[in-house]
């Protein structure tokens, strides 16, 4: 492949730059078409794509930043731009677990990870166990050096952006996300697998599928037929489509389904120590306003060892099917769901009981998580993003309107702990300005100086220094959008 001075420059340049993922030159190397986005240089087929006015939206957001008391210029802001959209569009290079510790321990499912790794005739990865966060577990792809059958296959199965991005982190391909399938193939065929990139593959294609904007993620086998996915007395078709052996991101199939529901969870690391900051004690009663699916929820039950009260609010009700059947997979059985919106949560009645349901008396609870909607910005690797301005937003309003509500239900001397999982600034540091603002009897505590006392700071960066928040204030935020996690955001308030 031959290179023009400027591309070289390019790639010399983010090769050095923190934010780039470590495969970025290999990748460079193994792709043949290659072309400059925004003036970044990138693999065709595994850059991130927004709509340019959301792009433009993008850049004002990130000129908020103040790094040294003056924002930040046009063209430093883009380059921030670049660098995030290079970030988002690899895949993290880990699975992450957590333990139900209501019913199981870290070392009966490390057991059971290390004996699905045996199934591979490859050398087992990493395992992590973390000492001071139990529930935790952490799985490394396999390195380079580790070789892998990539090479492009007879037949092609297509499957949307959704599946494609799941598939590089580990999952198999369920039916509903397959697109296209010839016909003729038998269960236990070898397949490649590639994600439709433009959205303009029809559902039940037979033919390959010709355009060039497809992303090759990888070989698997069949386990259901054509005729089972799409046939004319099929509906809603369920269950595993094709099982990946090999896939380009080197992660390791291995899903939750290793034990019985409830007692593991394939769940993102920042998410786990977002419960963790919370910090919920046995016998407080705690809110969490924006509950499904339940992941932190059940996680917040487990880690007050099912002594205490938890109230999960859901507005969405065909969520809160979901919501109560994890409830009852982990036997968080201290959790009580309802389905009610969350800014109208708070009444003027006093004392009123937790048990009767919303809304509630204002300073109802010992803790608040408010994990509200955000424009999850943040979700890697990501293949396409149909994001648009008037979505991107409509988050802030909305997350104002509940952060009042949890500040109203929140006792004094109580914590508030409020986490996105997007990396603008608006909804994050953003909001952090407005209610210390707002709300003269919060206080902010140090997300960081908790993590160190679990040891897991190497995980995040602090926040951004931006107007209305001191540099002092953005370093007690915690974000991560440098390392290998999702991109996600956490700030922790005590109600003076």
């Amino acid at each position: 492949m031959i290179l023009t001075s400027k591309v070289c420059e390019r790639i010399t340049h983010f090769s050095k730059c923190k934010y780039i993922c470590e495969d970025f030159l290999t990748a460079v190397e193994n792709f043949e078409y290659i072309y400059l986005t925004m003036e970044v240089i990138t693999p065709k087929h595994r850059l991130l794509k927004f709509k340019k006015e959301v792009l433009d939206e993008l850049k004002i957001d990130f000129k908020k930043i103040k790094p040294f008391d003056q924002h930040l210029s046009e063209a430093e802001s883009e380059e921030k731009l670049n660098k995030i959209i290079l970030w988002l569009s690899n895949t993290p290079k880990n699975i992450v677990y957590r333990v139900n510790t209501i019913l199981n321990r870290q070392q009966v499912v490390h057991h059971r990870i290390v004996e699905a790794l045996k199934k591979y005739t490859r050398p087992i990865p990493i395992i992590s166990t973390f000492p001071c966060v139990e529930e935790l577990i952490i799985v490394n792809g396999w390195d380079k050096s580790v070789e892998l059958n990539l090479e492009r296959q007879q037949y092609e199965v297509i499957v949307d952006a959704a599946c494609g991005a799941a598939v590089l982190r580990g999952a198999h391909i369920y039916a509903p996300g397959v697109l296209g399938m010839p016909r003729g193939l038998k269960v236990g065929d070898i397949v490649s697998v590639y994600a439709d990139l433009e959205q303009a593959c029809k559902k039940g294609l037979v033919t390959e599928y010709d355009k060039k904007n497809k992303l090759f993620v990888g070989n698997g086998i069949v386990q259901l037929t054509r005729e089972q996915i799409f046939g004319h007395e099929t509906e809603h078709t369920s269950g595993i489509a094709v099982t990946m052996t090999d896939i380009i991101s080197h992660i390791p199939q291995i899903n939750d389904n290793i034990l019985p529901k409830g007692y593991v969870l394939l769940q993102n690391l920042p998410s786990i120590l977002c419960s963790r900051v919370l910090d919920p004690q046995p016998g407080e009663t705690v809110l969490d306003m924006c509950a499904a699916p339940g992941n932190k929820t059940t996680h917040i039950a487990a880690l007050m060892e099912n002594k205490g009260v938890v109230v999960a609010i859901e507005k969405i009700k065909n969520k809160l099917e979901r919501l109560n059947s994890n409830i009852e997979n982990f036997s968080a059985t201290i959790v009580k769901a309802y389905c009610f919106d969350s800014t109208k949560a708070v009444c003027d009645a006093e004392e009123k009981s937790i048990f009767d349901g919303p809304p509630y008396s204002k300073e109802s609870f010992d803790r608040v998580l408010l994990d509200g909607p955000c424009s999850a910005l943040g979700q890697r690797p990501q293949i396409r993003n149909p994001i648009s301005v008037s979505q991107l937003r409509s988050y802030v309003p909305l997350q104002r309107k509940l952060f009042t509500s949890a500040v109203q239900l929140l006792r004094p001397g109580g914590t508030l702990v409020y986490s996105t999982c997007t990396i603008t600034i608006a909804e994050n540091e953003g909001i952090i300005a407005w209610a210390l603002k707002t709300f003269p009897n919060l206080e902010l505590r140090s997300v960081r100086e908790k993590l160190m006392s679990m040891k897991m700071e190497k995980f995040a960066t602090v926040g951004y220094t931006i107007d209305g928040l001191t540099t002092e204030q953005s370093d007690k935020l915690c974000r991560f959008d440098e390392n290998d996690t999702v991109g996600f955001f956490i700030a922790c308030f005590i109600k003076r």
